[in-house]
């Protein structure tokens, strides 16, 4: 109830006289990215590491329908893998709660900032930058043809590796979205994509990237 009481306080100290308001609140997704997506074949397993396979001349690539092996200088490699996952689904005006309740109507949407927070990181091999898309609650992938953009890229990250900060804003996806807000729906599907390559003579692929990735928004329309 306090707090109730005090976005409305906010909010009609927006408006004035007017009906145009405004509220800003963060929403978010959990992004999880686990080892077990790389479906590397156990023959290139050698305790905790990769194995240097040979292969041409004194021998073949063990085959993975997941994880193409080609031979490189001599020696067996994964061939890198590009690894894409559904994160979540975020309903706007049920995110905004008691504030979109006092809204006669929202207008538009603003993406003041993207953050992103490692929770835990136990995975034993490195990350490529990571990217953010969005895309109505239809699509089923990453790709264009379904609507999703790239909403952001955080950056890429060690094996065992924590921390925080900004997710760099695509400014062209960003848009987008406030677009498709404006002009369509107000839920939207999020999704994230990176790449990983894996080395013989690297660990093992194994553990679970866990984050959250937050996003400050900031709704415009008019008062109840």
């Amino acid at each position: 109830m306090t707090r109730t009481f005090w976005l409305l306080g906010a909010l009609l100290t927006l408006a004035g006289c007017k009906t145009g308001a405004t509220a800003s609140f963060p929403v978010g997704v959990e992004v999880s990215v686990d080892a077990s997506e790389l479906s590397l074949p156990e023959a290139l397993r050698d305790g905790s590491t990769i194995a240097s396979v040979p292969c041409g001349p004194m021998g073949m690539c063990p085959t993975s329908a997941e994880a193409p092996i080609t031979c490189e200088a001599g020696v067996c490699d994964p061939a890198p893998r590009t690894v894409s996952l559904l994160v979540g689904e975020v309903d706007i005006d049920e995110a905004a709660g008691d504030v979109g309740e006092i809204f006669d109507s929202i207008d538009t949407l603003k993406i003041d900032d993207v953050t992103y927070r490692i929770e835990a990181n136990t995975l034993t091999v490195p990350t490529t930058e990571l990217e953010i898309f969005w895309g109505p609650v239809t699509a089923v992938g990453i790709d264009e043809s379904m609507g999703v953009r790239r909403l952001g890229v955080m950056p890429a990250l060690a094996a065992g590796a924590t921390g925080e900060g900004q997710v760099v804003l695509d400014a062209a996806g960003s848009a987008a979205l406030t677009q498709y807000f404006e002009s369509t729906s107000h839920e939207f599907r999020f999704f994230v994509r990176t790449t990983i390559d894996l080395e013989p003579g690297q660990p093992w692929p194994e553990g679970r990237l866990e984050a959250a990735v937050r996003m400050a928004i900031t709704l415009e329309g008019s008062l109840l």
